[in-house]
Parts: C-alpha cells; sequence; structure tokens
C-alpha cells in the first residue's frame, strides 16, 4: 500500500490536501503531530481531538494517550481509509465525528463506555455489519448509513437518531427507546426494514422518520405519541426506474404504502393520524 503523498504521509486520496482541516477553516487553531508522525491532532479543554491518522496499518489500536494527553475525541480521523479492516477504540474518548467515514473495508469494531456520540461516525462504512454500541451513547446523526448492519436496538437513554440509518438497504430491525426524542428521516427508504419496536414514553415521530420503507406493513405506535411529523409513516414514494440497470428514476408522486397499516390505542393521536392520512387503523389494547 503506497502513500498519498512523497513524504510517506497518509495512504489515501481525497482530493484535497493533507493538512486541509474543514472543521477549523474559520478556527484557526493549532494542529499538532504526535512524536511517533502517526496523529494529527488539535487540543480541546478535555483533552485532544485525532483529525488523521498518518500511517499504513489496517489493522488499529487507537492510542488513549498522544504526547502525555489524553484523547477524548476522533474528528474524521480516518476519513476515506478505504483499506482500514479493524479498530479499537480506547476508553476515555467521548465524540466519534465523521472519525470513519467512506471506510468501505471496515468490518470490526470496538467501541468503549465512554462513548456519547456518534454522529457520522461510520457513514459510508459498506462492509460493516455488526456493532455492539456503548449504554450511554445518545447521539446517532447518520451513524450508520450506508453500513450492513441489520439489527439495531439503541440504548436506552439514546436521544438523537435522526438520519441514523437513511437510504439503508440492510437495516431490517430496530428497537427505539422511550428516551428518543429527535427521529428525523431516521429511516428514510430503508426498503428492507420489516420490524420496529417503539418504546412507550417516546412522544413523536418526526419528519419522514419512516418514509419509503417498503417491507414495513405494519408499525405499533404508542399511546404517549402525540406528535407525527410530515409523511412520516405509512408513505411512500411513486418511482419511475429507468432502464437498462435500473440505478436511475424518476419520481411521479406519493402514496400510502399498500396493505400498510398502524395499530394502536383507541382514541389516541395514532388513530387521528390514521384517519387523516387515510391509512388503516387497527386498535390494540392499552396496557
Amino acid at each position: 500500500m503506497k502513500a498519498y503523498y512523497s513524504d510517506g504521509r497518509g495512504r489515501y486520496g481525497t482530493g484535497e490536501s493533507y493538512d486541509y482541516f474543514w472543521q477549523y477553516e474559520d478556527e484557526p487553531v493549532e494542529i499538532c503531530t504526535s512524536l511517533d508522525g502517526l496523529w494529527t491532532y488539535t487540543e480541546t479543554g478535555e483533552g485532544i481531538s485525532l483529525l488523521r491518522y498518518n500511517g499504513n496499518q489496517i489493522h488499529i489500536d487507537i492510542p488513549g494517550v498522544v504526547n502525555g494527553k489524553k484523547t477524548v475525541s476522533l474528528e474524521c480521523t480516518f476519513d476515506g481509509f478505504y483499506e482500514l479492516k479493524s479498530v479499537t477504540v480506547p476508553e476515555g474518548i467521548i465524540t466519534i465525528s465523521g472519525g470513519f467515514y467512506g471506510c468501505e473495508g471496515l468490518e470490526t469494531v470496538s467501541l468503549p463506555g465512554s462513548i456519547r456520540d456518534l454522529e457520522h461516525a461510520f457513514e459510508c462504512c459498506y462492509s460493516l455489519k455488526t456493532l455492539v454500541l456503548p449504554p450511554d451513547a445518545k447521539y446517532f446523526d447518520y451513524a450508520f448509513s450506508g453500513t450492513r448492519i441489520e439489527t439495531m436496538e439503541f440504548p436506552e437513554g439514546a436521544e438523537d437518531i435522526s438520519h441514523s440509518f437513511i437510504e439503508s438497504q440492510y437495516l431490517k430491525s430496530v428497537f427505539i427507546p422511550k428516551s428518543v426524542t429527535a427521529l428525523y428521516e431516521a429511516f428514510e427508504d430503508c426498503e428492507t426494514l420489516e420490524h420496529v419496536v417503539i418504546e412507550e414514553g417516546v412522544t413523536s415521530i418526526d419528519d419522514y422518520a419512516f418514509f419509503h420503507c417498503l417491507s414495513l406493513k405494519e408499525l405499533v405506535i404508542p399511546k404517549s405519541v402525540v406528535q407525527f411529523g410530515e409523511k412520516c409513516v405509512g408513505y411512500m414514494e411513486i418511482r419511475e426506474y429507468l432502464p437498462p440497470d435500473r440505478s436511475a428514476y424518476r419520481m411521479k408522486g406519493e402514496q400510502i404504502i399498500p396493505g400498510f397499516k398502524i395499530k394502536g390505542v383507541r382514541g389516541s393521536a395514532a388513530e387521528r393520524y390514521a384517519e387523516e392520512n387515510g391509512i388503516t387503523f387497527e386498535a390494540v389494547t392499552d396496557n
């Protein structure tokens, strides 16, 4: 595997300077390099944030301490490192912001209990099939879009799962705990999603949360849900796929998914949503 730059740094071509960090374009900070040359980082009030891995190993144990300072976050650290296969994230890291974006070959990840934020963490990790989530993680915006994960049980305490699996081609089953407060486009275009459990205590289902989930034929909505966003449940897009490979399509409108029904408590907001949108409603017992 050849380095992208002649001085040995890097191992992929991003189309940008290896020394350019978009997140600090308007907020200049001091960029540092570890003594071993493997890590580019910046200091924060809590510790250091790793901005770039400069080596070419494909099985990596991320250091918990760099140049005598504790590691607290990963910011696009392995962005586009296609060859990366496995990684262990050490205890103490709190945030992974786009840390593994585009790591197409990543198969195995070990996460510590200290993680709270996984925004964009594994987006476009096309080989990632399984992942054990830390119990106290809360933020999952775009975290798993493009992975091969089939089953997801978000931990109790999760808050924002917006866009978490948007356009997933593999997700089949999901559990949403009562702590979740944001689901905007969370599962939009997840055509293989078949089974969803929404825990009693969830109060809203945001815009397009389950839009175009063609395999989801019914959804049990707890009484606690009182707010429904635009086309959040039961809607699909009418698409005219184009030959020869059907990889492109024209949008021809929207409609209710054939055979879709909502199950809920009689007199609930779920029943009103079903009636207003012409969706079949089936009453269930309020336990």
